[in-house]
């Protein structure tokens, strides 16, 4: 007998309520759960999630894949954990906030804008969080097209002014 029973319980559960709403689903190893989700969904599924006791917002990992950057919203119910990865197109990132849900989001959501660059529809205006005020505008600093030394030089003259 499966050890994984839980996981594939859930996972059918996901298959048979989201079919279509998805590009990837999978079991990787007991208690985790990885799915591809696309955006139009996220606020749907992740109340489905939170109504079967995954209560828990663990955290937000950012990501740049090039033509798209997103988010991987790491939630739990303590035992297993399921990795909610959501692409947004680069050249217009925006995800929506899932702070109606999720209320422990705001810092998490506050670094995607920061560090991305994803705008997060419905996130209350707040200061820049983790950058420092008057930190380059538009200069995401987690992007793959952002080159260390670069951003070394602009904040050292930045400085010296």
């Amino acid at each position: 007998m499966s050890e994984l029973i839980k996981e594939e319980e859930l996972k059918k559960e996901i298959e048979n309520k989201f079919a279509g709403s998805f590009y990837d689903l999978n079991i990787s190893r007991k208690n985790r759960i990885w799915i591809g989700l696309n955006a139009d969904k996220a606020l749907e599924f992740m109340s489905f999630l939170k109504d079967r006791g995954y209560k828990h917002l663990s955290t937000i990992t950012g990501f740049d894949e090039g033509e798209n950057l997103g988010a991987i919203y790491h939630i739990t119910d303590y035992h297993t954990l399921v990795n909610v990865k959501i692409r947004t197109p680069k050249n217009a990132p925006s995800l929506k906030t899932v702070r109606d849900i999720y209320p422990v989001c705001e810092s998490f959501e506050r670094e995607l804008e920061d560090l991305f660059g994803i705008k997060i529809e419905g996130l209350p205006e707040g200061r820049n969080y983790p950058l420092p005020e008057g930190f380059p505008k538009g200069v995401h600093p987690l992007r793959k097209e952002v080159k260390l030394d670069e951003l070394v030089k602009t904040l050292d003259s930045k400085e010296e002014k």
